[in-house]
């Protein structure tokens, strides 16, 4: 019987590494990112997501500026992990960049539960977002969310239930089995191995090859938003369509206090960043009423707190064929050269004061 209980675990043993399958969920790998920051000593850190890495990167940042940066970036991160790149990343590494930026779109710093589960859930957990007390405040427990089979159960219980069945190992053996079923069938015409087309896979659908004529994902709107027009052309919103409508800054509300407050409490100059989303034919991106005043009350907030705050999001310089598929921006040198030098235009005079009193080598 006790072999019986303990067989998934035992046939778990081998499948810890999913990372190879098409579209798998992806780690976080703690230990390397906070080495990579404690080799290079950057004096700017730069965190976001897709937003911030099809727009900058570290080399060219570094020359255009003059300031070694560093980016702690992820695909479809939103503020729940940028809180923990903050606190659990850079804060647990030795680096004391002069300033930290955020990079965000819209309304993603009081969007709390935004891409929390689904592809980030394995990252998070290696980030230990769940233990962290900003988490429960702001998102609760993960065991008192509604299905949770061991909601109620001691943590050491609930802990070792989780080892003797686990799901997420098991999902990713059931996947990997029919991953492997379906390039068998589908081989005639190819002699590449099962690994060689899950790599063409995952590269195919990856940002460089998507479509440059898409807008932003479409989403049902919702009561509360009101789309703003560029003569007979609707800014498309996208899913943010869903997302909070009202700013409000209480520490249950979002992660955006806790940053703040992390930021006070080890002495770091943050920055938030806003990117103009995909504009209109005219190249133009502008807000709607609902928006305008959740953008007013944002950037009084971050002033208040300490904060620097710029957007990008009314210039014009930022045309619509810089754009691929929806928010990101072309690969295209030209295109990346040019919004380099537009970004260090537009944040300088703010920033530039912390890097010259942090010493050092600056434009």
């Amino acid at each position: 019987m006790i072999v019986a209980v303990a067989l998934p675990a035992w046939m778990c043993r081998n499948f810890d590494e999913t990372e190879d399958l098409v579209g798998a969920e992806k780690g976080y790998d703690v230990r390397g990112t906070i080495g990579r920051l404690e080799q290079a000593k950057p004096q700017w850190v730069l965190i976001g997501n897709s937003m911030l890495y099809t727009r900058l990167t570290e080399g060219k940042l570094t020359e255009v500026s003059g300031v070694k940066s560093s980016l702690l970036a992820r695909g479809r991160s939103q503020s729940a992990m940028w809180l923990l790149f903050l606190k659990n990343v850079l804060l647990q590494s030795k680096a004391r960049p002069a300033v930290v930026t955020i990079f965000f779109r819209d309304t993603d710093l009081t969007w709390p539960d935004f891409r929390v589960t689904g592809g980030n859930e394995r990252a998070i957990a290696d980030l230990r977002g769940p233990e962290q007390p900003e988490w429960v405040q702001v998102l609760g427990r993960k065991d008192q969310s509604k299905g949770e089979p061991l909601h109620g159960l001691p943590n050491q219980a609930s802990g070792f239930l989780r080892w003797l069945f686990p799901t997420d190992r098991l999902r990713a053996a059931a996947q990997r089995q029919i991953q492997e079923r379906a390039f068998r069938a589908t081989r005639v015409g190819t002699r590449a191995n099962s690994s060689v087309r899950r790599a063409e896979l995952n590269d195919r659908f990856s940002l460089s090859h998507l479509r440059s004529d898409l807008g932003s994902d479409a989403a049902p709107i919702r009561v509360g938003w009101e789309m703003a027009k560029v003569g007979a052309e609707t800014i498309d919103m996208g899913f943010y369509e869903d997302g909070p409508v009202r700013f409000d800054s209480s520490p249950g509300a979002s992660f955006l206090p806790h940053l703040v407050a992390l930021a006070k409490q080890h002495q770091l100059q943050l920055h938030f960043h806003r990117i103009k989303r995909r504009p209109a034919a005219n190249h133009s991106r502008p807000d709607g009423q609902v928006m305008t005043a959740y953008m007013t009350e944002l950037s009084a907030y971050l002033r208040e707190q300490g904060c620097l705050f710029t957007d990008e999001s009314g210039d014009p310089a930022l045309t619509l064929d810089m754009y691929v598929d929806g928010d990101h921006l072309s690969s295209k040198e030209d295109v990346q050269a040019r919004y380099h030098r537009l970004f260090w235009e537009r944040v300088r005079p703010q920033l530039a004061p912390h890097f010259n009193s942090a010493g050092g080598n600056r434009h």
